[in-house]
């Protein structure tokens, strides 16, 4: 993780690669624009293929995305060849073992995932970057404001509104927790709107300058996640906080984030020497619900005897003749190995880990900048998060934006800043003002 206390990076990056600011903001309100739409609300149906608006906008996009992408001006790294591959294996793997049955589903996950991926990493970039967090600033006001008609009304106020509107059955059924409503907003769980609100609180508490606006953005994100009662995003966004405070109070001291994870590695070394199923013992002791930790253990101990029967292509789309799994598998790292085998999960991680890792700088590379620290920490976040909970429709897909968003940010630090003949020296951190005069 790197020092969120300066807009230098992302100032070059917008000089590096000039974006027009008009495209970068109409791709930032398409893609972003599915957040108000539950996913389970298919809005075209195409001989059996369902399109969500998030799919529609990934469609619309990902051509010109590509197009961009593959100019002279940009320059692929090793995470877009990591998502590529991921994409050929998910659809190769459910052609293999489900076959037509189970391609559809499929290519409409690899859409979600690898296409959005590649519309973050052609269409947002440069400018489109800050953009992007403007963009979602507004559509967080939105969800949380929505959350909190949930809240006072004690029921899912969009979803019921949509099941008026189209005289059906409720896209998602009220659930209490403490005889307290979980709030869902426009998502299509709760879990999943606690775990939006904890990957954007990360990435608007490293964005924002001032103490005021910082403080303003997450206890905007955290009053969200509080409604949605989910343990896992609520443990998710205190290790932001933490991981935020130690990097301002440690900013001088070189080796503070090998200091840092050797205490995080220590802490799981010790669960798993002392305890006898460390897997279990984090579920069961890091969630509201006892009930739902000792749940979330017996899908972990009926998955991992599954994944042992198929574990190199995995089941597809097929049941699974299990009334647990066939439900419901609430962590996206087993559904994916029990989907597309465990190759699934090493591919995920390497794109992520490849799309993370710092590039090698000299002094004429850019240097850090908050957007760099804020997605490293969202990914982070979305990885750990993963392990109690299943992301599908507009979750998945927001992490592939993010993923996609972090390697375009990895790009441009990898690039030569190379200064136009009319400008005498680059733009240095202490004209931060300039930066914000721009915006």
């Amino acid at each position: 993780m790197k020092s969120p206390l300066s807009h230098s990076t992302l100032a070059s990056c917008e000089q590096l690669r000039p974006e027009p600011r008009n495209v970068g903001a109409f791709a930032c309100y398409v893609v972003l624009l599915a957040i108000l739409f539950p996913g389970g609300l298919v809005a075209v149906d195409v001989s059996g293929a369902k399109l969500t608006v998030g799919r529609i906008a990934i469609l619309i996009l990902l051509i010109p995305a590509l197009v961009r992408l593959t100019k002279a001006d940009r320059h692929l790294i090793a995470s877009d060849y990591l998502a590529a591959i991921t994409g050929i294996w998910m659809i190769g793997a459910a052609a293999y073992v489900g076959g037509d049955g189970s391609l559809s589903s499929a290519s409409a996950v690899c859409l979600e995932y690898v296409g959005g991926y590649f519309v973050a990493r052609g269409l947002l970039f440069g400018a489109a970057v800050s953009t992007f967090i403007r963009v979602l600033k507004t559509f967080v006001i939105i969800v949380v404001f929505l959350a909190l008609a949930d809240s006072v009304t004690g029921r899912l106020v969009v979803h019921t509104t949509l099941a008026g509107i189209f005289q059906s059955a409720p896209l998602l059924q009220a659930d209490f927790r403490a005889d307290l409503l979980r709030t869902a907003s426009t998502f299509d769980h709760p879990i999943l709107f606690g775990t939006f609100c904890t990957l954007s609180g990360a990435m608007l508490m490293s964005y924002e300058q001032t103490f005021a606006k910082r403080t303003w953005w997450v206890g905007v994100c955290l009053l969200g996640c509080i409604l949605s009662m989910s343990s896992a995003p609520l443990l998710s966004f205190i290790i932001a906080i933490v991981a935020f405070a130690y990097e301002c109070l440690m900013k001088n001291y070189s080796s503070r984030w090998s200091v840092f994870w050797l205490a995080v590695a220590g802490g799981i070394l010790a669960i798993f020497i002392i305890a006898n199923h460390p897997i279990g013992w984090i579920i069961t002791h890091l969630t509201l619900d006892p009930v739902s930790g000792y749940f979330r253990l017996m899908i972990w101990d009926l998955a991992l005897l599954k994944i042992g029967q198929e574990p190199w292509t995995g089941f597809a789309f097929n049941p699974l003749n299990n009334e647990i799994l066939d439900y419901t598998v609430d962590c996206v790292w087993l559904q994916l190995a029990i989907r597309f085998g465990i190759p699934m999960i090493v591919l995920v991680a390497l794109t992520n880990i490849a799309a993370i890792l710092p590039a090698r700088r000299n002094a004429s590379k850019v240097t850090n900048d908050p957007p760099h620290w804020g997605f490293t920490t969202a990914l982070v976040l979305t990885m750990l998060t993963g392990l109690t909970v299943h992301y599908w429709h507009f979750l998945w897909i927001f992490w592939a934006l993010c993923l996609g968003l972090r390697a375009s940010l990895r790009e441009a630090s990898m690039t030569e800043y190379r200064m136009p003949a009319d400008e005498p020296m680059p733009l240095m951190a202490a004209d931060i003002s300039l930066v914000h005069a721009r915006r």
